[in-house]
């Protein structure tokens, strides 16, 4: 019974995952993609829930439906460059009031040393 609960819990932060990519408010997913105007462009971050950090090591992408990838970055990591200490970005050449794909990131809880990879599509 006890290999059930990890297998739940992580299906739990998949589902949360899936919320959160496609616009859910929920305000216990995951992870949260955030898109705004960058002059002619679009802006894309990818946000943690508290007591989440997202593996730098692995950097987030989203795989847009025509195949271009795109790398979420950010300026600050963490002091031994692990995690991102400041939310990803990436930026979308043109302007897309939505964006479709697949996001792929790692993300590891606060006390945890192994992270989980996922895979979503938005």
């Amino acid at each position: 019974m006890k290999a059930v609960r990890p297998r739940l819990a992580v299906i739990a932060a998949l589902l949360g995952m899936l919320g959160a990519a496609t616009g859910c408010a929920r305000p216990d997913a995951p992870l949260r993609i955030e898109s705004r105007p960058a002059g002619a462009d679009t802006r894309l971050t990818v946000d943690a829930a508290p007591r989440l950090k997202i593996n730098a090591r692995l950097a987030p992408s989203l795989e847009l439906a025509n195949g271009t990838i795109l790398r979420f970055t950010a300026g600050r990591l963490t002091a031994d460059s692990a995690y991102f200490a400041e939310p990803p970005s990436a930026t979308l050449p043109g302007r897309h009031p939505q964006v479709h794909g697949t996001l792929r990131a790692s993300v590891c809880q606060d006390d945890e040393q192994v992270c989980r990879s996922v895979s979503v599509r938005i």
